[in-house]
């Protein structure tokens, strides 16, 4: 979904094309491992998944992202 206000953006610039759950306080991309984690964990608790699903979960969520779905191929074909 786009980004819609300024609140919404990393550093709430708008031209920071990464939003605010991505990007550390100075709108700087977080690693792809960090957010991978951030995914599986919210999965695991919030949706009460075992972990290896989670992570299916997590890699399919993050497929969809602009930030992270060059990413998600390069981690999906080790």
């Amino acid at each position: 979904m786009p980004m819609g206000s300024k609140e919404e953006h990393g550093a709430r610039k708008l031209d920071n094309p990464y939003c605010i759950h991505c990007t550390d306080l100075d709108g700087r991309l977080l690693s792809f491992e960090r957010k991978f984690e951030d995914f599986v964990n919210r999965a695991m608790s919030g949706r009460w998944m075992p972990r290896e699903e989670a992570e299916k979960a997590a890699l399919s969520e993050m497929a969809e992202m602009p930030a992270w779905k060059g990413r998600v191929r390069q981690f999906s074909g080790s």
